[in-house]
């Protein structure tokens, strides 16, 4: 059983980090909420259908990185912490690459301003590539709905101003 558990880790910890890290703005947090997550499949582990493991860390990530901002919320702090980007372009001169990563911020940035479910959807499909069906039994719901969200989504971050700014100025 162990090495099953441990080959299901090493199998979904990027998309479980990944979605935490977009919905948090610390790397930190977000790799606390992948232990927590983890310490639940361990807990939940003969129950859980091999099939649908990937649906459920994300469910479970999901519920978990809500709940964390709602305790956040109930303690009045402050949510504004320093953003850890990407890597930064560190010593890079080269302009393009400097505007290339100042692009990838401010995209991030914009991904994270996103709210919940348009934010989740978005970063499961578009960045980690999983189906529309996976997204479904993931989040608990239908086609239409992940569909209209992540239309939404994708509307909302062309509509940002910022985002628009900086892809000009690129352009």
């Amino acid at each position: 059983m162990q090495i099953e558990f441990q080959q299901a880790i090493e199998k979904h910890r990027q998309r479980v980090v990944t979605l935490a890290r977009y919905s948090l703005r610390s790397p930190a947090d977000a790799d606390d909420i992948a232990q927590e997550v983890f310490v639940k499949l361990w807990q939940h582990w003969p129950k859980i259908d091999s099939d649908k493991q990937l649906s459920w860390l994300l469910r479970v990530t999901h519920n978990a990185i809500i709940d964390f901002v709602r305790r956040r919320k109930t303690r009045n702090d402050s949510i504004d912490e320093a953003v850890d980007v990407e890597a930064q372009a560190a010593e890079h001169s080269q302009f393009d690459a400097l505007e290339n990563n100042q692009l990838t911020a401010s995209l991030t940035e914009a991904i994270r301003q996103l709210d919940d479910p348009f934010r989740s959807i978005l970063v499961m499909r578009d960045i980690q590539g999983l189906s529309y069906a996976e997204i479904e039994e993931s989040l608990e719901m239908n086609a239409s709905q992940v569909k209209v969200y992540l239309h939404r989504a994708r509307r909302k971050l062309r509509a940002d101003p910022q985002l628009r700014l900086r892809f000009e100025e690129m352009t």
